[in-house]
């Protein structure tokens, strides 16, 4: 019984400890202002279309949200609010599971979470990937929908931070 008690507590440790957790010290980086593109796939045309997006990051009203006030300079009417929530034990982000969290060759925080939802009305498997600089902030989606072996890129939000 003490062997059965003490294999679960280990497999137990393992995957608590296995997975990706990420601080909120590590998000305050893109607090500011930036400015970049949004790209993504048309459905209907099966292209990449690209325009300006700005983005202005601010501290909420709670230490683990910040909230997001996305520009788009040339459709005025689609500027919206957003906000990136992040659980207090760090594993989830806007709840979605945190699934990986390492640090690049050039210094950046990458941090991805997949869910299952859907996408033009498929069913799918939904990953967003940040990229979390001191100067680039890059927010992509991708999709794998069921039965599909192949991610694509749905939108790609590309920043640069403004002087």
């Amino acid at each position: 019984m003490k062997i059965v008690l003490l294999n679960i507590f280990l497999v137990l440790s393992l995957s608590i400890y296995g997975q990706a957790k990420i601080t909120f010290d590590e998000l305050k980086d893109i607090i500011g202002n930036w400015e970049g593109s949004i790209t993504y796939l048309d459905y209907q045309t099966n292209k990449p279309y690209s325009m300006p997006a700005n983005l202005k990051v601010t501290q909420g009203k709670r230490e683990n949200i910040l909230l997001l006030n996305n520009i788009y300079p040339n459709e005025p009417k689609a500027n919206n609010f957003d906000k990136i929530k992040l659980t207090k034990n760090g594993m989830q982000l806007n709840k979605k599971t945190v699934t990986t969290r390492k640090i690049l060759d050039n210094g950046h925080l990458q941090i991805q979470t997949e869910h299952q939802a859907k996408d033009d009305n498929k069913k799918a498997l939904i990953r967003y990937t940040y990229n979390i600089g001191k100067d680039v902030f890059l927010v992509r989606k991708e999709v794998q929908f069921k039965e599909a072996d192949n991610w694509i890129k749905r939108s790609e939000y590309k920043y640069q931070r403004k002087m």
